[in-house]
């Protein structure tokens, strides 16, 4: 029935559809380069954080190294360990927090882009089948 006016017309609205879905995943595949690009300022961005942040243990470390000094020498190594003890603890969870969370994250719009590929190629089977 490929010469049918209607079949004619629901192989061109198929086409119609393909062709869009195609101009989406093509917009969606877009909008991904651009994430990856704000990903790589995010990456400056984090270096700098963590410049920032290694400053700031630093001092945090010779204000632990300071009170240290300034209690008696009986309780010196008391409050040493314990100023150890929390800084490896506290670095340790944030390590397994960090673990945790990123362990199974897939690409940014993989799915998406995925599901639009399988829309678009049967969309343009069903197109090519009613032509022949």
């Amino acid at each position: 029935m490929a010469g049918d006016p209607a079949g004619r017309l629901v192989g061109r609205a198929r086409g119609l559809a393909a062709t869009s879905i195609r101009a989406v995943r093509t917009r969606m595949e877009l909008l991904a380069v651009e994430i990856q690009e704000t990903g790589t300022r995010a990456v400056r961005d984090l270096l700098i954080a963590g410049v920032a942040l290694n400053l700031l243990l630093f001092g945090l470390l010779l204000g632990a190294i300071w009170i240290v000094l300034t209690v008696p020498p009986d309780l010196r190594r008391i409050l040493l360990g314990f100023f150890s003890l929390a800084f490896l603890v506290g670095g340790a969870g944030a390590l397994w927090w960090l673990r945790s969370d990123s362990a199974g994250r897939k690409p940014f719009l993989q799915t998406t882009i995925a599901v639009l590929k399988d829309d678009e190629q049967a969309l343009d089977k069903k197109h090519h089948d009613e032509q022949t």
